[in-house]
């Protein structure tokens, strides 16, 4: 495997260090994972803005990081952030009648926001359980490659994605019954 999760932390190490090669060699290896992310969470025109605003604070800010590990869940947070202002940016100037039918008759959030509350829940979620989700439901691997990525037995990954998938699933019914508590009437 490849990518973000699999970027070896002697590169991060490296980079923060100053080593421009081993920056570019992580720019490299980073840019399909985020792309990949930016798909999901940006809307198709945004992607590529997305992506290059989190690669260029990655270049900026890589001193910053404070460790290896932290890497992935950093970047993604910055795509949804620049997704999330992207949007934000381009409904100030969208007329009421560009507006989806949907949005303006029930006062629901787009799907851009579901997505963006998930992304969040997930980034709080503990390591253990944060990773299988990535590697299952993110990257598409299988429970077993997954288990086999993460050095542990199918029976656990399984487990934990179990756990994973309860954690995330309380805690966005959580955030929906308090968006609609604090709804005008």
């Amino acid at each position: 495997m490849s990518g973000l999760l699999a970027l070896p932390a002697d590169i991060v190490e490296r980079a923060r260090a100053g080593d421009r090669r081993a920056l570019e060699n992580m720019l490299t290896l980073c840019r399909a994972d985020i792309t990949r992310y930016a798909r999901r969470h940006c809307e198709a025109e945004d992607v590529e803005e997305a992506v290059q605003d989190a690669l260029w604070i990655l270049y900026r800010r890589l001193g910053g990081l404070r460790s290896a590990a932290a890497l992935a869940g950093w970047l993604f947070q910055i795509i949804r952030r620049t997704c999330l202002a992207l949007v934000r940016r381009r409904r100030r100037h969208l007329p009421i009648e560009a507006a989806p039918a949907a949005a303006l008759r029930d006062g629901a959030g787009s799907d851009l926001e579901l997505r963006l509350a998930i992304t969040g829940i997930i980034a709080g979620l503990p390591q253990n359980y944060r990773e299988v989700l990535v590697l299952k439901d993110v990257q598409g691997l299988s429970a077993d490659e997954a288990a086999t990525t993460l050095g542990i037995s199918p029976e656990a990954a399984r487990s934990r994605l179990h756990r994973a998938r309860a954690l995330v699933r309380a805690a966005l019914t959580e955030q929906t019954a308090a968006n609609r508590e604090a709804a005008p009437a």
